[in-house]
């Protein structure tokens, strides 16, 4: 049984991964910035008849809150024997050079900054316990292989990400913590219809179909995901739900075999 944080975990992708976790029977740590969301996380979480949870406010972007995290989670459990970096935010939908400050702020500060300083946690407290793991969470073009569109300072915080995930990697191989990263994918998440609601009615129209082709529902990779964590012994490892070949199947299933999926009808889109 493995003791878990993941930050920013009340929703989304986060509360999936916590869900999928608990139901295997491994304890959770969830937090966000709101009592009331961390309080009905937890009750729902271990509601569900597996691990238990516990949650604990935390604002990612203060590294004293994340050191109470990680003494939160001690309390509860004992230890800490995985640690994901999920918590961040997508804005955009703007050229680069129309995105306003507020948001840049925002993107920087609770992507780039929240999770080194939560790695920074994590480390040293692996480093003291003797063991542990640690993932952060990637996501939009961090690698610029497909850049995507109206998304250049989200995509360019996870770059960042990415980029200090190797140095972690580097720097704890021979001390007996894995270090690695999660790509989840295009999920339908709280995120995801911030976004969408920002969309006119003709664009979206447009990008339906392919976005058909491209989304899951968050239900359906976090428990992949975390089968693919918990089976993990390997350091560095980058577990990723959306690959290159599964994209390429789906287009050829949907245009080729006329494999439609409907994927919004549930959410009146």
């Amino acid at each position: 049984m493995a003791n878990v944080v993941i930050t920013g975990s009340t929703k989304g992708v986060g509360r999936g991964l916590a869900n999928e976790f608990a139901k295997r029977g491994h304890n959770v740590v969830v937090c966000s910035r709101k009592q009331a969301d961390v309080e009905l996380a937890a009750q729902e979480i271990t509601a569900l008849g597996g691990g238990r949870a516990s949650g604990a406010v935390c604002d990612i972007t203060r590294k004293d809150q994340l050191a109470a995290l990680w003494d939160h989670a001690v309390a509860a459990f004992g230890s800490v024997d995985i640690w994901i970096n999920n918590a961040g935010r997508a804005i955009g939908r703007r050229l680069a050079h129309e995105l306003p400050e507020d948001e840049i702020d925002i993107m920087v500060e609770g992507n780039l900054k929240g999770t080194i300083l939560a790695s920074q946690v994590a480390i040293d407290g692996f480093r003291k316990q003797g063991s542990g793991a640690l993932y952060n969470v990637l996501g939009g073009s961090y690698d610029a292989k497909r850049l995507t569109p109206g998304m250049s300072v989200y995509s360019s915080t996870k770059a960042g990400i990415y980029l200090f995930t190797e140095y972690l990697k580097a720097e704890n191989k021979d001390q007996n913590i894995l270090v690695g990263t999660i790509s989840p994918g295009m999920l339908i998440s709280d995120n995801w219809f911030t976004e969408q609601k920002q969309l006119g009615e003709q664009e979206w129209d447009d990008i339906k179909p392919t976005l058909n082709v491209l989304c899951d529902h968050v239900e359906t990779a976090t428990p992949w995901l975390v089968e693919q964590v918990l089976d993990n012994d390997k350091h560095g490892k980058h577990i990723a739900w959306l690959t290159g070949g599964k994209i390429a199947r789906r287009f050829f299933e949907a245009k080729v075999l006329g494999r439609k999926r409907d994927l919004f009808s549930r959410y009146g889109l």
